[in-house]
């Protein structure tokens, strides 16, 4: 019953989809051009969308996106350059709005496969998966406690907000100082609440055992799903490889030939 709320994605070998995580990761280093980080976050959609969770993926994303946006959105009125858009006394500029949108799109390129590899994963496999890449027990263990507690943390900042608001509380004042005076009655209780969450943790995980335990990874035969999204890791990562070591982006010039192609046979 859990791998069917789980999609398709919860059938997939854990090492497979570590590896898709690291493909997307270095794919969005090392692309720069819109298109082409378009194209791997399309490609991120197309993943979710085939293992049945990209609606609970985008409403997982919903929280982050402000966030991302509003990075966006800096960026583009404190870049110097050609100016685009006045806002009042700030601008956007050409190369700000174009180094904004580049960093929102590689944000969630970023964040996007966490969250889906998170969702679709049992947290004991997701440390044998870790632990198959050498990584020793401890540290995996702290990566996928970290990982499952960023949603819950993101939740937890919207019911507190909404808490502050019930009580009259203006969240967003005047000046720099104000908007940061604002935030304390947030990050206060979200702090506390976090520092609360990782003492239980600890005891629970000390209870059981967990530093005495040792055991190695053991996995189930590669199935049909993960040799399909092994395959689309490779064709990513040797797209991004591939791109490095010509110094061009292969995504924007394929991009570019298909778009040019039918106008020239004209």
């Amino acid at each position: 019953m859990l791998m069917e709320e789980r999609g398709l994605l919860g059938t997939v070998d854990p090492r497979v989809k570590l590896g898709w995580v690291l493909a997307t990761l270095v794919a969005g280093l090392i692309f720069v051009d819109v298109r082409s980080l378009l194209v791997v976050l399309a490609s991120i959609a197309l993943v979710a969308a085939i293992g049945g969770v990209l609606g609970a993926t985008l409403r997982r994303l919903r929280s982050l996106g402000v966030i991302v946006v509003m990075i966006g959105l800096i960026l583009g009125l404190t870049i110097p350059g050609e100016p685009l858009v006045a806002l009042g006394p700030l601008q956007i500029s050409r190369e700000g709005l174009t180094l904004g949108v580049i960093s929102i799109l590689r944000m969630f390129v970023f964040a996007a496969p966490l969250v889906i590899v998170v969702m679709t994963t049992n947290n004991s496999d997701l440390i044998q998966g870790f632990m198959a890449f050498k990584l020793p027990l401890d540290y995996a263990l702290m990566i996928v406690l970290a990982l499952n507690f960023v949603p819950l943390y993101l939740e937890e900042f919207g019911r507190i907000a909404d808490a502050q608001k019930a009580r009259a509380h203006a969240l967003v004042e005047r000046g720099l100082l104000g908007r940061a005076r604002g935030l304390i009655p947030i990050f206060v209780p979200l702090t506390l609440n976090a520092v609360d969450r990782a003492d239980t943790v600890g005891k629970v995980l000390e209870i059981r055992g967990v530093a005495r335990r040792r055991f190695r990874p053991e996995f189930d035969p590669i199935n049909g799903p993960s040799w399909a999204l092994l395959g689309a890791t490779l064709l990513l990562a040797g797209l991004a490889l591939a791109s490095a070591a010509l110094g061009r982006d292969l995504i924007a010039t394929w991009l570019e030939g298909a778009w040019r192609a039918p106008f020239s046979a004209a």
